[in-house]
C-alpha cells in the first residue's frame, strides 16, 4: 500500500506517496539538461546565496550551472524551537531550484500549501531525514541533492530551501470517547496497543462510500489540503478474517496522507478523511469505484469492496 520515494516538496516533485494508486508526479528534474562537473561554475553550497526572512519566500542565487556530487546541508538560519525528532510530523515550506539553470522549479510559498511529512525513513528519503533530524523548528535549511540521471546523462544537482514551521509528535492511536457501533456494518474491537480487528460485515456491500465513527476524538476536523498522519488496517468485505494491509504491522508506524483531497491514495480515502476529527477512529466502507476498481491489485481482487479502520493521529497545514 505504501511506497517510499526520494524527498518531499509541496506539489510532489520528489514527494512521498501514499496508500493507494495515483499517477506519478512529473519529474521536474527532467526539464533542464544535465551538466558535468567539468562545466560547473559553482561546486559547493558555499556558492549559494539565500536572501529573505524565514517565513517568506526565499530568493536563491548562484553562478549556474551548480554541480555538487554529494548531498549537502547547511543551516543558514537557526530557529528557536524544539529539535525535530524521529517519528514526528513536520510541516515545512519548501523551495526547489535547478542547479543546472539556477531557476526556481517550484515553491510551496506560491501554492500556499506547506509540505507535511513524517520523520520516517520508510516514507521520506534518507537525505531529507538526515537534513532535518535534530534541527530546531523555525530554522531555514539549505540542502543539495542529486536528481535522477536522464538518458545516460549525469544527474543534475537540485537545491532545496526548507523552512521548518512545525514539528509535532502525533498520537499513536485514536483517543477519545467510544461511540455506539450498533449501526455499523462491522464491529471493531481492539488489542491492548489499539490495533483494530473487525467482525464479519452485516448485510450487502454498499454501492456508495460509507463512514462510521467508532472513537470520537477532541481535535480539529481534517480539512482538504492538509497533511494527515494515520494508522490503518484494511480488509476485504468478502473476507474479513485477515487484513490485506496494516500500518500497525512490522513497526511501520503512522502513514502520511498528503494533501488530503488530492493525495496519491484511493478516492475513498481522499473523500472519507475530510471532516474526521483528530484523535478519532473511523470505519470507511469503500465501494470498488472509489477503491481499486476493475483492475484490483496484489491481494485485492477486481471489483472489491474494502473496509478500512483508520485512526486519525494528526492534521497539519
Amino acid at each position: 500500500m505504501r511506497t517510499k520515494v526520494l524527498a518531499v516538496i509541496a506539489a510532489a516533485t520528489l514527494l512521498l506517496s501514499a496508500c493507494g494508486q495515483g499517477e506519478e508526479a512529473e519529474d521536474a528534474t527532467s526539464a533542464p539538461p544535465s551538466v558535468s562537473a567539468e562545466d560547473a561554475k559553482s561546486t559547493s553550497l558555499d556558492d549559494v546565496t539565500v536572501e529573505g526572512k524565514v517565513g517568506e519566500k526565499p530568493k536563491v542565487s548562484f553562478d549556474a550551472p551548480l554541480v555538487i556530487d554529494k548531498t549537502g546541508k547547511s543551516v543558514i538560519s537557526a530557529g528557536k524551537g524544539d529539535k525535530v525528532a524521529e517519528g514526528e510530523q513536520v510541516t515545512a515550506q519548501m523551495t526547489l531550484v535547478s542547479g543546472t539553470t539556477g531557476k526556481e522549479i517550484e515553491s510551496s510559498y506560491d501554492s500556499k500549501s506547506p509540505a507535511g511529512f513524517p520523520m520516517d525513513k520508510s516514507q521520506i528519503s534518507e537525505e531529507l531525514y538526515n537534513a532535518l533530524l535534530d534541527t530546531k523548528v523555525g530554522s531555514r535549511v539549505l540542502m543539495s541533492l542529486n536528481g535522477s540521471a536522464q538518458q545516460g546523462q549525469p544527474a543534475q544537482t537540485l537545491v532545496y530551501v526548507i523552512d521548518i514551521e512545525k514539528s509535532t509528535k502525533p498520537l499513536t492511536r485514536a483517543e477519545g470517547k467510544k461511540v455506539d457501533q450498533s449501526k455499523n456494518p462491522v464491529t471493531v474491537t481492539w488489542a491492548d496497543n489499539g490495533e483494530p480487528s473487525i467482525s464479519k460485515p452485516k448485510g450487502k456491500a454498499p454501492k456508495e462510500l460509507e463512514s462510521y465513527t467508532t472513537i470520537e476524538g477532541e481535535g480539529p476536523k481534517v480539512k482538504e489540503g492538509q497533511s494527515v498522519a494515520v494508522n490503518y488496517s484494511g480488509w476485504l468485505w468478502d473476507d474479513s478474517s485477515k487484513y490485506f494491509d496494516s500500518s500497525w504491522q512490522d513497526g511501520r508506524g503512522p502513514f502520511a496522507v498528503d494533501p488530503v483531497g488530492q493525495a496519491q491514495v484511493i478516492e475513498g480515502w481522499n473523500e472519507g478523511l475530510v471532516g474526521a476529527k483528530v484523535g478519532s477512529q473511523i470505519v470507511l466502507v469503500v465501494p470498488p469505484d472509489k477503491g481499486y476498481g476493475e483492475q484490483g491489485r496484489d491481494g485485492i481482487p477486481a471489483n472489491s469492496t474494502l473496509v478500512f479502520v483508520i485512526d486519525v493521529l494528526s492534521a497539519q497545514g
